[in-house]
């Protein structure tokens, strides 16, 4: 079956990260680490209400009115978007492709008979990304809008992440060497920690003091612009990161992201 002929119910992972709309944030968060994803689907009974992303828990958890609260007592349903889009079955992989670019959005509940059937992500879509044939990384890389530094704060990352809406940001030393990366998984993930470590009282204060080398990765997957994008996809998959560095002279030049994989797919259509 070539490309033109893959639809969602030949790709979606039918075994996926489920709650109930009422659970905390911590079991949910639970449940995400389990099946190592940063999304999980919110029901009520059988019926899906919501989907909750690291994102959401990035975007909500930095605020003052969640500042006070500890991650216990947060739930799914305050961090949840609410009505999310779905799909059929039948959709093709490169319909959902297009869907997800120009809604802006990272996944798709598989819905047939009022049920849902399954669940297809940017990485399902990225895992066709193989049956394309011989495109370079030249070819659909992204510019780095601005890079990272190890003594930036991790304000300012969550910032830059939502300002520029990216997915992956690489992390440079005082010369300007690559060192890491970070997403918005650490981010979210660093946020929930400190909200569970450090005393209400102390948090204003001490986040502000939380920096991108306390929360980031290292060795960020790297690809060169003459590289294979199914190169980049393997490394990416391989650490199971949402980009790579496109390095050039030792510099990082570029990104490939999930988003440009989808990008490149939505492109067959």
């Amino acid at each position: 079956m070539g490309l033109e002929g893959k639809k969602a119910r030949d790709i979606m992972m039918t075994d996926y990260p489920a709650v109930d709309k009422d659970e905390t944030l911590e079991h949910a968060v639970r449940v995400m680490k389990r099946y190592d994803m940063d999304r999980v689907l919110a029901f009520e009974g059988e019926k899906l209400e919501g989907i909750m992303t690291k994102k959401d828990i990035m975007m909500k958890l930095a605020t003052m009115r969640t500042r006070n609260i500890v991650p216990g007592r947060m739930h799914v349903s305050s961090f949840m978007t609410w009505n999310p889009r779905t799909a059929p079955p039948d959709a093709t992989a490169v319909e959902l492709a297009q869907r997800m670019i120009n809604e802006g959005i990272g996944s798709y509940p598989i819905v047939e008979n009022d049920k849902v059937v399954g669940l297809v992500t940017r990485w399902e879509i990225a895992s066709l990304v193989p049956e394309l044939g011989d495109v370079k990384v030249v070819d659909v890389m992204t510019t780095v809008p601005e890079v990272l530094k190890t003594t930036h704060k991790v304000l300012h990352a969550r910032q830059l992440l939502l300002r520029y809406n990216i997915l992956f940001l690489p992390v440079v030393d005082e010369e300007g060497r690559l060192v890491g990366y970070v997403t918005v998984d650490e981010i979210a993930d660093a946020l929930l920690a400190f909200h569970d470590i450090v005393p209400e009282k102390y948090r204003k204060e001490r986040i502000d003091h939380l920096l991108v080398d306390d929360v980031m990765r290292l060795r960020p997957p790297i690809v060169s612009p003459d590289d294979s994008v199914v190169t980049a996809y393997e490394r990416m998959k391989a650490k199971k990161t949402k980009g790579a560095v496109v390095v050039h002279e030792g510099k990082p030049i570029g990104l490939v992201t999930l988003n440009e994989l989808v990008k490149l797919v939505a492109s067959r259509g």
